[in-house]
């Protein structure tokens, strides 16, 4: 009929703001609907689980909620715009990223077994301490050496996306915002963290490897699944030389400073959350001063940083409004309590697996760390708490149920971002990453029952 036929819109989830907004109208209208319970501490000690008598939010007060949750966020808020401000000014130097290049540059004769582990620990440090998806940028220089490699596009993928992505889910800065509202010390259990992220990094440098040497040996073994990718590489550029600036070198070391010492203010002489704001802003100054900054330009790019945390603090205010609604209105523990009975018979550890599990499940619908923090850790804590599960280790928990599966989330723009300038088909990086995938649940699930066997505390 002369008419072409309109085509069908991808599926897209509502922007977050709308998504918390429906989850705040729908724990209003669960007020009405659940039963209203607290948990309570018994005669012998014991928190135990209580009905009591409903006590309904409707919309309009829940609406009112929402300044306060803001309020009562104050103290997070105040260090999270700060650290946004501060993180930006060292980034913006482009000193880490001078540092990585002079490495990859005087690397890039060397062969894939020494050249992609190395690649791949130096990714997943940059996703710990600078990650976010900014770090699709890096993925080129991936692609760029799994060419010199005569590699296909998975592996350039794999060591710039899938190593930053690992560093970034077991980074020892991203338990902040959980730890900040389970009021557990910031930044505790800092060194295992750290620890963590090497030994995360090192099982997905070995499948990368293994990966590697069978299509290093057999082009056909490629999971592109044809050899087509093999055209490109007769057009492989070459990186520019880079001789290392001392200031590149002094910036660096400074900004991957900073944290251990704002800790150790923090921890050992007991000085709170405002140490890393007393830290971080001088030595973010610094930094840009001794790259050759104006103050003007210092300011600017520090502006930009909190400008940056904006949304997401107003987002964590929202959230903190939603779990008003929800104790408020007497449901928070019941949600808790029937959210645990399916793991109440199994051990600390198994049941912090499943906590695990339960963040995992809603990482595919709320992609961002902070919002998702915000809105289950009120539900993640009395959870743990009835499970005899430390914090710490439901902090652990959530941590790894929040991290891993953003290398597979078709949700996340860092993702698929990076797999477009990969060019590497969702379906293909699905096949490949699954594995390394489950590798790294099963062995960050064999933790977590470790750490909980141990009542570990992170102090």
């Amino acid at each position: 009929m002369g008419t072409k036929a309109k085509e069908k819109k991808a599926f897209q989830l509502p922007h977050l703001l709308f998504l918390l907004l429906g989850l705040m109208v729908l724990m209003s209208i669960l007020t009405y609907i659940l039963p209203a319970g607290q948990f309570v501490e018994g005669a012998n000690g014991v928190r135990e689980y209580v009905r009591v008598e409903r006590t309904p939010v409707n919309i309009v007060q829940a609406l009112f909620y929402i300044y306060d949750g803001i309020a009562n966020s104050s103290m997070l808020l105040a260090v999270l715009l700060s650290i946004g401000g501060c993180v930006t000014i060292p980034l913006e130097t482009k000193a880490l990223d001078n540092v990585i290049d002079v490495c990859l540059y005087k690397l890039q004769d060397k062969g894939s077994t020494v050249l992609l582990p190395i690649m791949f620990f130096l990714m997943a440090l940059l996703g710990g301490f600078a990650g976010n998806d900014a770090l699709v940028a890096v993925v080129p220089i991936g692609v760029l050496f799994a060419k010199k490699l005569r590699l296909d596009p998975i592996v350039g993928a794999g060591v710039a996306f899938a190593g930053t992505m690992i560093g970034f889910s077991t980074s020892p800065l991203n338990a902040f915002v959980p730890q900040s509202l389970m009021n557990v010390p910031v930044y505790s259990g800092f060194n295992f963290r750290l620890l963590n992220l090497f030994m995360c990094a090192a099982i997905g440098a070995i499948y990368l490897i293994i990966y590697a040497k069978r299509v290093e040996k057999d082009p056909t073994k490629s999971i592109m699944g044809d050899l087509a990718w093999q055209a490109d590489l007769g057009d492989v550029g070459s990186l520019e030389e880079k001789k290392l600036d001392p200031r590149d070198l002094i910036v660096t070391l400074l900004f991957f400073a900073q944290f251990p010492i704002a800790i150790y203010l923090e921890m050992n002489m007991e000085l709170g959350m405002g140490a890393m704001c007393a830290v971080m802003i001088p030595i973010s100054i610094l930094c840009g001063l001794i790259k050759g900054m104006s103050i003007n330009k210092i300011g600017a790019t520090f502006q930009e940083g909190v400008c940056g945390m904006g949304f997401i603090c107003f987002i964590i205010g929202m959230a903190g409004a939603i779990s008003m609604v929800m104790k408020n209105g007497c449901i928070l523990d019941t949600i808790a309590y029937y959210a645990s009975m399916p793991l109440k018979n199994l051990s600390s550890g198994f049941a912090a697996v499943g906590i695990s599990l339960v963040v995992t499940a809603l990482n595919f619908f709320i992609p961002s760390i902070n919002a998702k923090a915000a809105t289950l850790i009120p539900i993640v804590q009395p959870m743990a708490e009835n499970l005899n599960i430390t914090p710490q280790v439901a902090v652990q928990a959530f941590q790894i149920g929040d991290g891993f599966c953003n290398m597979i989330s078709p949700f996340l723009g860092w993702t698929m971002g990076a797999l477009a300038v990969a060019k590497v088909p969702y379906q293909k990086w699905l096949k490949w990453v699954l594995p390394l995938l489950i590798m790294l649940m099963v062995f960050e699930w064999g933790v977590l029952v470790v750490l909980s066997n141990m009542g570990w505390t992170g102090l």
